[in-house]
């Protein structure tokens, strides 16, 4: 079966290895729950993704008023105001929500989900990403987090649909981070040929290591804090606790219900050795 690597896999295989193979190589499914009280959880991703839901809305054309009347949470009302102030100079630009991106690089199928790409033609191109997490993370996180490094490959190899149908320059592409929780604050981060070049072997090297490690030699973290977010604890003998969920501030909230989405729709293949 094809094998499509996205930010949600090489984000589990630099957290863990281990956990890598066992999610996606071996599609082991292990019944623990990933922090606790577990309905709290359930109700921070689904805030975040009745917040995406609502932002894919908006950018389809649906009035803003009509869209905040499928909501009573005054956490995401509020949120929906801070982004209709945000997102109304977007709006006004030719754009795109939702935008599915499945490309090689390298002829490797890589596939990834563009919350918003805004794009004038021949000129800037911009990916904007929404987040929902407690805390923001900090910008030198934020700038060698997988995601930022991987999108604007993504946008480069497989998005010149955007840009006239001509190869997509790095110098052309920004990505922001936009943060419900600290909507004055958002993250930008600027293309250049220099770090499309860097990130291009970063992750030519990542898929190296991946595809060049034998079954069951795949490593176990050396980070066990990680461990205590991991349904997969207790089957590595890393403990039966699953953490709290009052630690998930420094967890990308978006990331873990994407993966468990990922999971659920069945999107994983095999790979081959």
């Amino acid at each position: 079966m094809k094998f499509d690597y996205s930010q949600n896999k090489l984000h589990d295989y630099l957290e863990c290895p281990r956990r890598f193979e066992l999610r996606y190589l071996l599609q082991r499914i292990w019944p623990a729950v990933h922090t606790e009280p577990v309905l709290e959880l359930e109700e921070q991703i689904n805030n975040g993704k009745i917040f995406h839901l609502m932002a894919q809305q908006y950018f389809s054309g649906i009035n803003p008023d009509v869209i905040l009347l499928q909501v009573e949470n005054v956490k995401i009302s509020t949120w929906w105001k801070a982004f209709l102030t945000f997102a109304e100079s977007y709006n006004n630009l030719p754009h795109q929500s939702e935008v599915m991106i499945s490309s090689k690089i390298n002829n490797k199928s890589f596939m990834g989900v563009f919350d918003l790409l805004v794009y004038s033609p021949g000129e800037k191109i911009t990916i904007i990403d929404w987040k929902t997490n407690h805390n923001r993370p900090s910008r030198k996180n934020l700038e060698q987090h997988i995601q930022t490094r991987l999108y604007p490959l993504l946008l480069i190899s497989g998005g010149k649909q955007w840009n006239n149908n001509n190869k997509i320059k790095p110098d052309q592409i920004e990505m922001i981070y936009w943060f419900a929780n600290y909507p004055d604050e958002p993250q930008s981060f600027l293309y250049s040929e220099q770090q499309f070049q860097t990130d291009l072997i970063f992750i030519q090297d990542l898929i190296n290591q991946i595809e060049t490690t034998k079954s069951g030699e795949f490593p176990l973290t050396t980070n066990q804090k990680r461990c205590d977010f991991c349904n997969y604890r207790s089957l590595c003998g890393r403990g039966s606790k699953p953490g709290s969920t009052l630690e998930l501030d420094n967890l990308d909230l978006e990331y873990l219900y994407e993966e468990i989405e990922e999971i659920d729709m069945n999107q994983i293949g095999d790979i081959a050795f």
